[in-house]
């Protein structure tokens, strides 16, 4: 028998933090986020480890022993339900403690249903993939709505990459738009874009090169761009008349800004800059790559982030948590998580993709145990650290060997394609058919390949026995992946509200086709 203690009609917002479950609703702000924090400190394990290195650091020894044999005994739909929160009866009580806890913790992902997608118009949606179109589609709808909540008539666009929502802003939702991009190559996309669907003569949509950062000179630059969309540019303006050009700043028309997918610190800056510029009556941003936030020191505890956290009550529950756990960090590890997909997919698994992802997850872990053990460098770029994702793994490998000057380099871009992870034989074949040993003197003989592909042989039949490990503790990581992006996320809304700010939380997006679906909606 199961027990299922997640909430079924938990709120799809944020605003005033009533979206808790019904175990957290009347606990107040800060308790709920000190629950979460020590859940995590609790639980660092499961995520702070390089998901190559399973088999040099032993993970599954820090796998409560009462926890294993019922971890290990799930079938396939236990194990795809085991995130969403749903026990067995059977587990110890601390396994279960545990599962209920963090699953009830977690922000609701399901697209909000009062939610409906714009229908794009087919010109406009040229040359978008269906998730794309999918992102699109709902996000200027929640933007089209908030402006005229607002009053807003302009939109400010960051990280505009090829213009795709600003195009569809202002030409179905009569919205005056400028991009902002940070790569000039992006801005001349948007332009030929605009071009090849015959807008060229268009003056209410642009797209201006300029990196956002948190410095008093964006700021000046930003308010100098939201007042010269007060008035409409002429044809032949340039982009530096966009930018520099200052107009009636008493002017009540509104300015909205929005952001799809913004990477690293791009978010927490633009949260900032709404902060500061009040000018902006309104803010839409659905964020990414959590990861990829400026670290200010590795070692720092219990956040290494520079723009995490950015709340007083996050703050202040992060060290008094960190107190308990002064080993405890949220580091790269974390945030690399925060930002995987969701429960959704996984929920769908079947025995041969479990199958799969187990092997491949173990053959680059194996790699990775015989490189380190024979005191080689590994670097593994891309996509490795993908917990759950099922297409082509794209490994590119670059190894070092630390004496005598050896080493093994890569011949093709794309070392091992899906089919190699059918069989570690297969895997070998792939490995050493596309790479080569090399050194100072001459190219090496058949006899050191042999050598390298006994090491390696070896390392599988030693931790064979160990590989149904990788299942769970990527259940389990799975469990923990909302929890993560849910204190992100309320870190970024009590920020706001802090401020005066009016601030909720939607989920936007079906998270099945696109997993970053909670959109931070501000209004001033």
């Amino acid at each position: 028998m199961y027990k299922n203690i997640v909430s079924s009609d938990l709120m799809a917002s944020l605003g005033d933090f009533s979206c808790f479950s019904a175990n957290y609703k009347d606990i107040g702000t800060g308790n709920y986020v000190e629950r979460i924090c020590r859940v995590l400190a609790e639980h660092e394990w499961i995520y702070n480890f390089q998901l190559t290195r399973f088999f040099v650091e032993k993970v599954w020894e820090k796998l409560p022993k009462e926890w294993r044999e019922p971890l290990l005994s799930l079938s396939t739909d236990d194990l795809n339900h085991l995130p969403a929160g749903r026990v067995k009866d059977d587990w110890p009580t601390s396994l279960k403690d545990f599962v209920e806890t963090a699953a009830s913790l977690a922000l609701p992902r399901q697209q909000s249903h009062d939610l409906v997608a714009m229908e794009i118009n087919k010109d406009l949606a040229r040359g978008m993939t269906p998730k794309k179109k999918h992102e699109v589609s709902y996000l200027a709808s929640v933007v089209r709505d908030t402006c005229r909540k607002t009053s807003c008539s302009t939109v400010i666009d960051i990280g505009s990459g090829l213009g795709y929502l600003g195009q569809v802003l202002h030409h179905q939702c009569g919205l005056q738009v400028v991009g902002v991009e940070a790569q000039a190559s992006h801005v001349h996309g948007a332009q030929r874009r605009i071009k090849s669907q015959g807008k060229d003569a268009d003056t209410q949509i642009q797209t201006v090169n300029l990196k956002l950062e948190d410095t008093s000179s964006c700021i000046h630059d930003l308010e100098l761009l939201i007042s010269s969309l007060q008035q409409s540019p002429s044809k032949d303006q340039n982009q530096t008349d966009v930018i520099n050009r200052n107009n009636d700043l008493e002017r009540e028309d509104g300015t909205c800004m929005v952001g799809l997918h913004c990477c690293g610190d791009l978010c927490p800056t633009m949260l900032k800059m709404f902060v500061s510029v009040e000018r902006l009556k309104c803010l839409v941003c659905v964020s990414c790559c959590y990861h990829g936030m400026s670290v200010t020191d590795p070692d720092s505890r219990p956040s290494c982030f520079m723009n995490f956290p950015l709340s007083r009550t996050v703050k202040e529950k992060l060290k008094k948590v960190g107190r308990d756990f002064p080993d405890w960090q949220l580091n790269v590890f974390a945030m690399r998580l925060a930002a995987q997909e969701t429960q959704a997919r996984w929920a769908c698994q079947t025995h041969e993709d479990h199958q799969f992802h187990t092997r491949s997850v173990a053959y680059r872990a194996i790699l990775e145990h015989v490189v380190t053990t024979g005191k080689w460098y590994v670097c593994f770029r891309s996509s490795i650290l993908d917990i759950q994702c099922l297409a082509c793994f794209v490994i590119n490998v670059v190894f070092l060997f630390v004496s005598g000057g050896k080493g093994i380099q890569k011949l093709k871009r794309k070392v091992t394609r899906k089919d190699a992870f059918q069989s570690f034989p297969m895997y070998l074949e792939a490995v050493f058919g596309r790479l080569t040993l090399h050194s100072d003197e001459t190219v090496q003989t058949e006899e050191d390949w042999k050598k390298y592909h006994d090491a390696l042989q070896q390392s599988h039949d030693q931790w064979e026995g160990f590989f149904p490990y990788i299942e769970v503790i990527t259940a389990l990581q799975v469990l923990l992946q909302p929890v993560l992006e849910t204190l992100v996320s309320v870190d970024r809304c009590l920020y706001l509200q802090e401020q005066g700010l009016k601030t909720k939380v939607v989920p936007i997006f079906d998270d099945r086709i696109s997993p970053r679906n909670l959109a931070i909606i501000a209004e001033r």
